[in-house]
Formats: structure tokens, C-alpha cells, sequence
């Protein structure tokens, strides 16, 4: 990297370049906010994730050129408290730095917002370096392993038995050959199992045993539930159940995939390597870490190193760009695929125009330098 260090490619600082609100519809299922809807009402991920308002963050080098990027305004705020560290830092410099703000954000830090903020500089740092040599990320990473990523549909969220088979169906006309549902109830309502086996019956029954079906319980069910929910459900082949316990739950973990057949999956609220490979300890085989939260692409390189050597594989929460250029840089047996959201528009996208959907259930990413999201207000 030493030629890249006669270049001036140093960071100059790190700005937020607009505020808006963000919107994004409630929609119906099973969140660990359930037993107190009679407070809160029902919430969405834009409540949940404290997403109500959309900070651009603008990292800026010494010669002019910058990287932009959408986070919530609490996760700029957090980076703007640390971003004096940046200034004069070489933009090649990504590890170093993100190890450097991982020890001095500790006390405070490991998880949640913390990592949220050092997610979003890891991201533009690597943004601004392939930018200034002129190649898509995935390339810095590696290379691509395969033309196009494999994609699964990602919503059927709790609706009348005739429209929950509209939509499964829709899914299986556009070309997708695997999916993933969302669950009604928890622990809190007595009849919860037998709603959700009634749910689960619908859409299987829709769309045949050929096609891989998934499903997504948002951290909400404890161990007592959850095993007697997917002991019923077995004989629905669930290709696996997505976080159906509180994330510290680590012990829960172990026993439930001792206890049951369907695969269990996590990792959206897990951070760094240290919550992984618990996961990974606990018997957890399918994990889903996040750019956007884990601690960016660094940390992101990692677990998929850790899964391959447990013989797990990654499949992140949702198709940001920044996970897509994760999963094509990896071989295909540790990141087989990626999560569609077919019916959210990202909450941290609404300004990006050229962001790769899936045709016939397959994403194809450009050739375009950097992350290549170019935004409608630049």
C-alpha cells in the first residue's frame, strides 16, 4: 500500500451532508414488543431501530473526492463524536482504523449504536478507496466467486388466507425457488401456536414442498415456546427458523437446536466476531450479520471466515449493497444467497437510483467503482 500513501488519499473529514425523515409501514407479525402493545402500540422497525429520521454521512478526502452514505441520525451522531480520530488517516489504512475505533469506543461500545457508527465509517472508507482505484468493492475483497447471487423472496408477513397465497404464489411466478414468512404471535397469546402453524400451513400448501421456506420470529418467543412451535411445524420442512429468541439468549440457543430439527439461524443482532462464534458455539449453523450493524465490511470478512471453518454458512439480513459485495466475494457454499425485502423500500435507500433488484430470482451487481450507489439529490 505504499504507493498509495505518495497519493494524498487522506481523509479530510467526516460530515453529515442532509437530515429527512424517514417512513415506512407497519405491517403485521410477531415482534419482543408484543406484551406491550397495550403502551407502545404496534411498532415497526423504523420504531424499533430508531430510524425516524435519516442522517447522510459524507466522508470526505484530502483530494477532493468523498463517500456518501445513509444511517440514522443517532448512528451519525454517534460517528461525528469519534470523527476527529479520522482526520489525516490514510484511506487505506480500513482495519487499522476500525480496530483503533473498536478499543476506544469499548466502554461504550461492542454493540448497538457504537458498532452501528463504526459500521458506517468502515463502509466508507472502503467506498472511498475503491472509488480511487477505480474498481467495485468486491474486488478489494477478493473478486467475485460467481456471476450472480441467488436471492430469496423476503415478506409474506400476516394477512387473510386467500392473500398470503396470492403473494407466495406471485413470488414463485417471478422466478424465486425460495422465500420466508413472518409469524403472528408469541408467548403472550395462549392460542399463538396454533396461529401460527395455521399461517404456516397457508403458504406451504400455496406453494408445495419443492420450493424452500423460511420463516422469521424477530427475537420474540422464548425457549418453552419456540420449541413447541417448531416440534408441531416440522412437518412443514422450514428450511430454517430465523431469531426466534432474544439475542443474549445464548444458552437458549444451545438447547433449542439440540432439541428440535428445523435449522435455526441469527446473527442480525449479533456484533463482531465474539457474538458469532458464540452463536456458532450455542449450535447455531446459519448466520445473518448485517453490514450496516455488525461493524462493516471488516468484521463482516470475518464471521464469514469463522462460519466456513464451522462448516455454517452466511446469509446477511437483507440485500443492501454492502452485504451483496460481501456475499459475491465469498464462495458460494459459505454466502449461498441473499435476502430480497419484496415489499420494503429500505429506509436507508429511499435517495439511491441504481440499486440492483432480483430478475428471475437472481441479483446481478455492476462493474460500477466503489459500492457503485449513486444518489437522486448529488
Amino acid at each position: 500500500m505504499e504507493s498509495l500513501k505518495s497519493t494524498g488519499l487522506k481523509i479530510s473529514g467526516l460530515s453529515v451532508e442532509r437530515v429527512e425523515r424517514a417512513t415506512q409501514p407497519v405491517y403485521p407479525y410477531v415482534k419482543p414488543t408484543d406484551p406491550y402493545k397495550d403502551f407502545l402500540g404496534e411498532v415497526s422497525p423504523v420504531d424499533a431501530a430508531l430510524m425516524h429520521e435519516v442522517a447522510f454521512l459524507r466522508l470526505g478526502l484530502e483530494d477532493g473526492s468523498y463517500s456518501l452514505m445513509a444511517v440514522s441520525r443517532q448512528v451519525a451522531d454517534f460517528a461525528m463524536g469519534i470523527s476527529h480520530l479520522l482526520k489525516g488517516r490514510e484511506a487505506s489504512d480500513i482495519k487499522a482504523t476500525w480496530d483503533m475505533l473498536y478499543r476506544y469506543t469499548l466502554p461504550v461500545g461492542r454493540a448497538g449504536l457504537a458498532m452501528h457508527a463504526l459500521s458506517a465509517i468502515n463502509v466508507l472508507m472502503y467506498d472511498a478507496l475503491a472509488r480511487s482505484l477505480s474498481v467495485p468493492v468486491y474486488t478489494l475483497l477478493g473478486g467475485p466467486t460467481r456471476e450472480r447471487i441467488r436471492a430469496y423472496a423476503s415478506h409474506l408477513h400476516p394477512l387473510p388466507k386467500d392473500e398470503l397465497e396470492k403473494e407466495a404464489l406471485g413470488y414463485v411466478e417471478e422466478g424465486y425457488r425460495a422465500m420466508k414468512m413472518r409469524f403472528i404471535a408469541g408467548p403472550a397469546d395462549p392460542f399463538g401456536v396454533e396461529k401460527n402453524l395455521e399461517l404456516l400451513k397457508t403458504v406451504r400448501e400455496a406453494i408445495g414442498y419443492d420450493i424452500e421456506l423460511a420463516a422469521d420470529a424477530w427475537m420474540s418467543w422464548n425457549v418453552n415456546f419456540a420449541e413447541r412451535m417448531l416440534s408441531r411445524a416440522e412437518r412443514y420442512e422450514l428450511s430454517w427458523m430465523e431469531e426466534p429468541l432474544l439475542p443474549d439468549d445464548f444458552e437458549g440457543y444451545r438447547y433449542l437446536t439440540r432439541r428440535v430439527g428445523t435449522r435455526i439461524s441469527a446473527g442480525e443482532h449479533h456484533y463482531h466476531v465474539y457474538d458469532f462464534l458464540r452463536l456458532l458455539q450455542s449450535g447455531v449453523r446459519i448466520l445473518q450479520p448485517d453490514a450496516l450493524w455488525v461493524g462493516g465490511i471488516t468484521p463482516m470478512m470475518k464471521v464469514a471466515a469463522l462460519a466456513e471453518a464451522f462448516g455454517a454458512v452466511v446469509i446477511p439480513h437483507t440485500s443492501n449493497i454492502y452485504n451483496l459485495h460481501c456475499i459475491i466475494s465469498e464462495p458460494v457454499h459459505v454466502t449461498p444467497m441473499a435476502e430480497y425485502l419484496t415489499k420494503y423500500r429500505e429506509w436507508l435507500e429511499q435517495h439511491a437510483v441504481n440499486l440492483p433488484k432480483p430478475h428471475g430470482g437472481f441479483i446481478t451487481l455492476s462493474r460500477e467503482p466503489g459500492f457503485g450507489v449513486k444518489y437522486d439529490f448529488e
